[in-house]
């Protein structure tokens, strides 16, 4: 089934329908960031990651509301980087969180250090932001540094806080709705420690996070800081192959355009090239 590709107005993300109640959240060229989505399941609600931006975290949660007159049920995060969770904080508390183990340790370990790292920087960062805003003629650009001053005023705001997930899973499930039904498959470590996906099995649809880009650069293997360097990149690369091998239609990303089994394959041998042959 082609995606669909819906009428919602959201400078962060472009939103599709999948298959009946399974939507992705796209991001958009304009302010590229990373990849979201949402199921309705018929009884539940299941958010699947927020941004790196707190707007679009509140466009993420209006757009599950309006497509699926539904409130929120719960939220996983796929992994513990920032731009996967950082919107945690939108979402009110009797929403429960749900992550690997080894995410929530890593989050805690990683995820407050560079926050603070974010808090000290934010006063010099407004600043610059708004310097460089007075002489940019770009609009889609204009439109990014302004961003980047709300979403910087908002870290410098004493009260921010970030939020962990509240749940813990250390194997494979399937959450089971009325109406429809996905998997939550624990990979373990590849990408990062205690990865999770989610997959529809009979609509062949897969949530991969930051196991899968769609596109990949070798810089990354020179450890540049930002560089989305896997933690295991062995168990990164079979796994690619294995989701490539089963019966999957449609791949989102962590991050880029909806993906097919060319961009898994290419996501392997890249691995292969730039981080397994050079250990």
């Amino acid at each position: 089934m082609e995606a669909k590709k819906l009428d919602f107005e959201s400078i962060y993300f472009d939103l599709y329908e999948l298959s009946s109640g399974i939507f992705a959240a796209i991001s958009a060229e304009k302010i590229p960031a990373s990849n979201a989505g949402f199921f309705d399941l018929g009884n539940y609600l299941v958010i699947f990651d927020t941004l790196m931006d707190p707007y679009s975290t509140i466009d993420l949660i209006k757009a599950s509301k309006q497509f699926t007159n539904k409130e929120p049920s719960f939220l996983i995060n796929s992994h513990h980087h920032i731009d996967h969770l950082f919107g945690n904080r939108k979402f009110p508390l009797n929403i429960p969180i749900i992550c690997s183990n080894e995410a929530l340790k890593e989050s805690k370990n990683y995820l407050y250090t560079r926050f603070k790292g974010f808090q000290d920087r934010a006063p010099e960062e407004i600043k610059k932001t708004k310097e460089a805003l007075l002489n940019e003629k770009d609009p889609n650009k204009i439109l990014e540094l302004e961003n980047d001053i709300n979403t910087w005023n908002e870290i410098d705001d004493p009260n921010f806080d970030l939020r962990q997930p509240d749940f813990i899973i250390n194997e494979s499930f399937t959450i089971k709705g009325t109406k429809n039904q996905v998997q939550i498959n624990y990979i373990g470590d590849a990408h990062t420690k205690g990865d999770v996906i989610a997959l529809f099995e009979k609509e062949k649809i897969c949530f991969m996070g930051d196991l899968l880009f769609e596109e990949t650069n070798p810089d990354w293997a020179n450890g540049a800081p930002g560089s989305p360097v896997p933690t295991n990149p062995e168990r990164l690369r079979a796994t690619l192959i294995e989701y490539a091998e089963k019966d999957i239609a449609t791949y989102i990303p962590g991050h880029g355009k909806i993906c097919t089994k060319k961009i898994l394959q290419e996501n392997a041998e890249f691995y292969m090239q730039y981080f397994i042959k050079k250990k």
